[in-house]
């Protein structure tokens, strides 16, 4: 007969998470500032190379608006301004919200996320669980940096 016991770390490294939290909000802000912004950038190369949240091509523009701006590349970026009003805030101490900063252009967004009026859907304005888990990542990262900097 096999006895084994397991001793779990859990309780130490939650207990030093905890004070780490405690201690030191503004650097979880920052780690929080960084995952909003690296969102709001995924969404805006992803969108610039045509791509919708689940990787496929966005749906071509009708000939006659191609022939119109002269362009064939599915970008949303007309003007650009929609896009451009993209940002990102800390809405509380554990949550970063990506919003449109003009009422205008969430409008606008809106109509093409959810193919309104004469608009094809082109869902464009979100993240996967691959993205969040990119985004998982680099905030776990910043925060195992900053514990290791102040030797918690």
């Amino acid at each position: 007969m096999l006895k084994a016991r397991v001793i779990s770390n859990l309780p130490l490294v939650r207990k030093r998470f905890n004070k780490f939290f405690k201690k030191f909000p503004r650097t979880i802000t920052r780690g929080l500032e960084q995952a909003g912004v690296q969102l709001k950038e995924i969404i805006l190369e992803r969108t610039d190379k045509g791509i919708d949240l689940n990787k496929r091509k966005f749906i071509t523009y009708s000939p006659m608006y191609s022939a119109l701006k002269g362009k064939t590349v599915v970008n949303l970026q007309d003007t650009n301004k929609m896009l451009q009003s993209i940002d990102s805030k800390v809405k509380n101490k554990n949550t970063v919200q990506i919003y449109f900063r003009s009422q205008r252009h969430a409008k606008k967004a809106l109509w093409h996320q959810q193919g309104m009026g004469n608009l094809p859907q082109r869902k464009f304005f979100g993240y996967d669980r691959r993205t969040e888990k990119v985004i998982r990542d680099s905030f776990e990262k910043f925060i195992g940096k900053q514990i290791k900097a102040l030797k918690l």
